[in-house]
């Protein structure tokens, strides 16, 4: 009773310890709409219905369509990709892709 106790421990430690280390300092994508954007921090409905909340910060590049862009070109409903990597229980943003710019008068 007592080993299967200890190795039922022993594998929930390790599932634990696994899955903290997969997160922290990976970089991971979340693609969806913008819910709010601020001077500091971004919430994005990813495509699952998750909503992922990201820090902004002066590290953090905006790119449309693989040229540079603003913080301040980025609008709510807007669908972009964002790379978040998180360090310290905070989820800091990388970058902010921003799909190509529609042509004026056409539809989204």
């Amino acid at each position: 009773m007592r080993t299967k106790i200890a190795a039922a421990t022993l594998m929930a430690v390790v599932a634990l310890a696994g899955r903290t280390l997969a997160h922290e300092g990976h970089e991971h994508k979340v693609m969806g709409k913008v819910v709010t954007i601020d001077e500091k921090k971004i919430e994005v409905e990813a495509v699952d219905g998750k909503k992922v909340t990201g820090v902004l910060g002066a590290e953090t590049k905006y790119l449309r369509d693989k040229v540079p862009a603003a913080r301040t070109d980025v609008k709510v409903g807007e669908r972009v990709v964002i790379v978040v990597v998180q360090e310290k229980n905070v989820q800091n943003v990388k970058q902010v892709l921003l799909g190509a710019a529609a042509a004026e008068g056409s539809k989204r």
